[in-house]
């Protein structure tokens, strides 16, 4: 099956039939193409893209469900053509979306991190630092290692992070976080040796790299026994415990900077999923019935 040729021809169909400008017809290309590395198709190796198409866009949801409208007209298509073994019916018959974000943290589990890092690790303040800026305040991965020293005011509790298109946001820092952030600040960073202002830094004092954080993250949440967990579990996390506990979407929608409101109404889906796993979990009603029965 040569899915080169394949997507060539869908992509001058929408072209001719549907009359699509060329830049919509070059993004579902950008879209698609990583796609046509496959020597097959099957609802096996659809997953396993979209897995990897997740972890390349930072589980951003709104570039998932991108993706999932291009490969859902392109899937269509070569059912038509008779190419498929499978109806994409199949695969998109329920909600997708929610199985290629980022595993959400528990508030215990979140707790559980905080608390597993010892404190005589000399890396100890500047990590917590980190999840911090990734878990209270729901920043982005490239927002917490970009952020600077002239963007966090302690003495107000705010933090104003540069996000998407260069814009700025308020985002309130409050309680253990606030004391957290002061401690890696006022005592440990220097002992780093800064040679940038960036709030978090590397070991040689230098601006922590995405991949830096990374590394942290998964040596940090290791014991949880989650293979998934990324820096964006956290704000993902952040997104979907607020609203569990009563946000306003378009407040959340601000702290997140997000464009648009669409982008945040994810959370609203997967918040329906999480809060019922918390009710069956702590509800004491729920906690001695059998998991056949709930």
């Amino acid at each position: 099956m040569n899915l080169h040729f394949l997507l060539k021809d869908y992509l001058r169909s929408l072209a001719l039939e549907k009359n699509l400008s060329r830049q919509t017809i070059s993004s579902y290309k950008t879209d698609l193409i990583p796609l046509c590395e496959q020597m097959e198709l099957s609802i096996e190796t659809i997953d396993e893209f979209l897995a990897e198409r997740a972890k390349a866009f930072d589980y951003k949801p709104s570039s998932l469900a991108r993706h999932l409208s291009s490969l859902r007209g392109f899937l269509y298509y070569l059912e038509e053509k008779g190419i498929l073994e499978f109806s994409p019916e199949n695969l998109f018959a329920t909600p997708r979306l929610e199985k290629y974000l980022p595993q959400c943290l528990s508030i215990d589990e979140v707790a559980q991190i905080f608390e597993n890092i010892p404190p005589n690790d000399k890396f100890a303040v500047r990590d917590i630092a980190l999840i911090e800026l990734l878990y209270s305040a729901g920043l982005r991965i490239g927002e917490a290692v970009s952020l600077k020293l002239e963007h966090i005011r302690l003495d107000n509790g705010w933090l104003t992070p540069v996000g998407k298109g260069n814009k700025q946001r308020l985002v309130p820092l409050a309680g253990k976080a606030r004391e957290n952030l002061e401690l890696w600040l006022k005592e440990w960073r220097q002992e780093f040796k800064p040679k940038t202002d960036t709030v978090i830094l590397n070991f040689h004092g230098k601006k922590l790299s995405r991949v830096g954080a990374w590394k942290i993250i998964q040596a940090r949440t290791a014991f949880l026994g989650k293979d998934s967990i990324s820096p964006h579990s956290f704000r993902h996390s952040f997104a979907t415990h607020c609203l569990a506990g009563g946000m306003d979407l378009r407040i959340l929608q601000e702290l997140l900077g997000h464009a648009n409101l669409s982008t945040t109404q994810v959370y609203t889906h997967l918040d329906n999923s999480y809060l019922k796993s918390e009710h069956r979990h702590f509800h004491p009603r729920e906690k001695n019935i059998p998991a056949c029965n709930k």
